[in-house]
């Protein structure tokens, strides 16, 4: 891990969310994704999931972030979903957030949001993570992300089954 649980490297977070900032486009979108590029991921699915699950319907003005892997009770980095509202708190207030020494990135912004006040939603079926779940299971027609596949191969084959899945099954 190195560099990635070193609360140091907290700078680059700060300076991509100054970026985010910058950019102006926070306004213009209801939710901030981040997605690893070893995670296979259904963005229709997340529009279902967000729009039966969160209390504003969807619309991004709820103060949350949606955890995905109950087994550690927070947001693992395979998918992070992050709410208009609190994307924008934390574009504005990112210099105020310490580095937690030993955690990754997903962590840091985590415990970010909670010093902010945001508050975190369990959404368990957000993911299918080896690490977290314990298991792989992309024959999941409702699950949003799925993750780890690093070679291309098994990434295609993930995907492939998830689609065949929800066609066999009726789609959602």
């Amino acid at each position: 891990k190195g560099a990635q649980t070193n609360p140091l490297n907290s700078n680059v977070f700060r300076t991509a969310w100054h970026a985010l900032r910058g950019s102006k486009q926070l306004q213009a979108h209801d939710w901030v994704v981040k997605v690893d590029p070893d995670a296979v991921w259904f963005p229709e699915r997340l529009r279902a999931h967000l729009k039966m699950h969160m209390p504003g319907h969807g619309n991004g003005w709820d103060n949350v972030f949606l955890k995905n892997c109950q087994k550690f009770n927070t947001m693992q980095g395979p998918i992070e979903v992050i709410s208009k509202k609190a994307a924008l708190t934390v574009a504005e207030h990112i210099d105020s957030c310490g580095g937690v020494y030993g955690s990754g990135e997903d962590q840091f912004i985590v415990h970010c949001m909670q010093q902010l006040g945001i508050s975190g939603l369990m959404e368990q079926t957000l993911l299918n993570d080896l690490y977290c779940d314990g298991y792989s299971n992309c024959k999941d027609r409702w699950r949003v992300a799925f993750h780890p596949h690093k070679s291309p191969s098994e990434f295609n084959q993930c995907y492939s089954d998830s689609l065949l899945a929800e066609t066999q099954n009726g789609g959602n």
